[in-house]
């Protein structure tokens, strides 16, 4: 026979090892326990020693992870709970309110790239539901602004004239206005609505000036140059909200029309039985806006005029603003001004070989990033889901101010009708010492 290899030698020498191990630890569990019929029972008593020796013995406890996953447990029961409150069916008669078909409106935002999930989805329905109850009015789900402290869910309701009986309507402009809707926010589905305050002029205009995050708390101060009136994250958040609304919520031609009975600038839908959309979904011209555009001074309608009695009246200086846009403007003419760019992209789905009649038509918003509008034959919803920030119409990089001028040097004030003074050196003037006198001799 050939001489054994390296390898099968050393397994020979283990293997032998380890019976001799066993066996000893077996002969040692006999003299031991010393049973009556040992020779019998061997076997049954290595098997005994064998699954001893394969026994794991567990790790030693750690009470932090025991406390992180109570703490885990506690948080997700919680949770529970507050979705729970839901799913249970009320046996009061709810009113008669109107609140989205969101599953199909989610089918349709799929289509442009945004969805929850279907469970979300049903939880967010839930809870819109609850609210349209709970208000007694109708209710439409906004969007979603991402905070970097948890995110906001925003639903929106019609505003009440009654809000607006006594305010300022110089500072605030009223239910043709930015106030329009009131919206609703939430943090999570299950948990309350908090109802956002109505928006100023002036909040408007300083929020188009300021870029940034909001943090996921209502109340959180607002830090910024120029200052913004209302000092909380509510209030910008409110802002924000208001400008999305007048430059992203579309609808298609031949669905909406301009109040011509209004005074004011108004957007109403057209009679149902008259409703036909005017063009292609795939064209610019086809879309138009759904609310009244917000003017540069943070108003949609003009201001109102001044009684002369009023005080100060006069002696303030007229201020001309531009004239609005009208209503129902094509997204066509949405450009942006130094580079005719469009700021509405279009896209069919599905696109290329699966175009038919029943694909839907999306318009995304470049100014918005986040804001769509989906379209599927008469049927449109919108969307918004961002960060509630604008795209800047060109990069901006941040430049520091120049340095001011250097002081001029010091000198004497300077007098009228009279030449300047300079400081000019006087000249040196050398006086001879005086000659002593010589004394008399005596």
């Amino acid at each position: 026979n050939p001489p054994p290899t390296r390898a099968r030698a050393l397994s020979l020498s283990l293997s032998v090892g380890c019976s001799y191990d066993h066996l000893s630890q077996t002969l040692l569990k006999v003299i031991i326990e010393r049973p009556a019929d040992a020779n019998q029972f061997f076997e049954e008593i290595s098997a005994a020693v064998r699954t001893e020796a394969t026994k794991t013995v567990p790790p030693p406890a750690d009470e932090g992870a025991e406390e992180a996953v109570s703490a885990s447990k506690a948080a997700q029961l919680k949770w529970v709970d507050t979705q729970a409150a839901m799913f249970v069916e009320s046996t009061e008669e709810a009113p008669e309110v109107t609140f989205p078909d969101l599953y199909r409106e989610a089918a349709m935002w799929k289509w442009a790239g945004i969805g929850f999930g279907d469970d979300e989805n049903y939880r967010l329905y839930l809870a819109l539901k609850a609210l349209a109850v709970s208000k007694e009015t109708g209710v439409r789900f906004w969007g979603k602004i991402i905070t970097r402290g948890g995110d906001y869910y925003v639903a929106e309701t019609k505003s009440n004239d009654e809000d607006f009986a006594e305010i300022d309507a110089n500072a605030m402009e009223g239910a043709m206005g930015p106030n329009k809707y009131t919206y609703f926010v939430t943090k999570g589905t299950g948990e309350a609505w908090t109802q956002l305050p109505h928006v100023t002029s002036k909040q408007i205009v300083v929020a188009r000036q300021v870029k940034r995050f909001l943090t996921g708390d209502l109340t959180a101060p607002v830090c910024s140059y120029p200052p913004f009136p209302g000092g909380t994250e509510a209030n910008l958040l409110r802002a924000q909200i208001a400008q999305i609304t007048a430059d992203c919520v579309l609808s298609l031609k031949g669905l909406v029309q301009a109040d011509e009975d209004s005074e004011e600038k108004n957007v109403v839908p057209v009679e149902e039985e008259e409703q036909a959309v005017d063009g292609e979904l795939g064209e610019l011209s086809t879309w138009v806006h759904a609310e009244i555009d917000i003017m540069p001074h943070g108003r949609c309608q003009a201001l109102p005029e001044k009684d002369e009695d009023e005080e100060g009246g006069d002696d303030e200086p007229a201020v001309e603003y531009p004239d609005p846009k009208e209503p129902c403007g094509e997204i066509g003419e949405d450009v942006v001004e130094e580079s005719g760019k469009q700021l509405w992209i279009l896209r069919t789905c599905p696109g290329g070989a699966g175009v038919g009649p029943k694909s839907a038509v999306y318009a995304k918003s470049m100014k918005w990033p986040g804001a769509i509008a989906v379209a599927v034959g008469k049927k449109v919803t919108n969307v918004y889901v961002g960060f509630g920030l604008a795209a800047a119409a060109k990069p901006q990089t941040y430049s520091p101010p120049m340095p001011a001028k250097i002081n001029p040097e010091w000198g004497f004030p300077v007098e009228e009708e009279e030449e300047p003074q300079l400081l000019t050196e006087e000249a040196d003037v050398t006086v001879a010492p005086p000659k002593e006198e010589e004394e008399e001799d005596e």
